[in-house]
């Protein structure tokens, strides 16, 4: 990644001619190989099922969460998060699809940052986050049996502080997570207060009594090495 993202302004807009959609765009993951050949998926801020453009009954009886995920290779991977929890949690539509059908072809809006400041240390971290400047993170992870590196980015929406210890945590989401063995990616939370180790919770099928499975965030992926960084943006 050579440029970062403001995730405030940066949209993926979709063509139709159906339904010509604008979505924000909430965390972003490169996936680099050896030979540093790379792909990209951009995670799309969260709605919910709707019949769109109805005269009335605008959210569907039977709801459901929605986060899609474009690939730069023009692949969407949609999770529907139902309840009870149901198989087709995930999807992968190319370009043949109903949902490009539908759609059409996404463009990248991407509105670059120009000016961006690494906090080095706790100290900075902490001025920062108390003078409101935006915080963007990157955590970088390298799989030791795959090979491949991972570069998560995404907006600090929830930042933990401790002046009188020097503490920070990180505590945001959902971002993009990397499942590299299964060749899958999912949906998490990420927290971390120090630069070499993060915690992930993933959304997974979860028992809450007898029978009933729901969608939630419950798979803990504890002390995955890494490296993470934060930086300021000024308002």
């Amino acid at each position: 990644m050579d440029y970062f993202i403001d995730y405030g302004c940066s949209f993926i807009q979709t063509q139709g001619p159906e339904n010509a959609v604008r979505f924000l765009v909430e965390s972003r993951m490169e996936i680099l190989d050896m030979k540093k050949k790379s792909i990209v998926f951009y995670q799309a801020a969260s709605c919910k099922s709707e019949n769109t453009f109805a005269k009335k009954n605008l959210f569907m009886e039977d709801n459901y969460n929605f986060i899609p995920v474009f690939e730069e290779t023009n692949k969407i991977i949609i999770f529907r998060s139902y309840v009870p929890w149901r198989e087709k949690y995930v999807s992968i539509d190319d370009k043949n699809s109903n949902t490009f059908r539908v759609w059409g072809k996404p463009e990248f809006l991407l509105k670059k940052l120009e000016e961006v400041t690494l906090l080095e240390n706790n100290k900075m971290i902490i001025n920062a986050t108390h003078k409101g400047f935006i915080l963007i993170g990157r955590t970088e992870i390298l799989d030791g049996k795959t090979g491949l590196k991972v570069i998560i980015e995404y907006p600090v929406k929830t930042m933990n502080t401790n002046i009188e210890k020097q503490a920070y945590q990180v505590d945001t989401g959902p971002v993009l997570y990397p499942l590299l063995e299964e060749r899958k990616i999912s949906i998490a939370y990420i927290a971390f207060n120090a630069e070499g180790f993060c915690d992930f919770v993933i959304e997974q099928p979860t028992r809450i009594k007898d029978n009933v499975v729901v969608p939630h965030f419950s798979g803990i992926i504890k002390n995955v090495r890494c490296k993470n960084l934060l930086y300021a943006i000024k308002p």
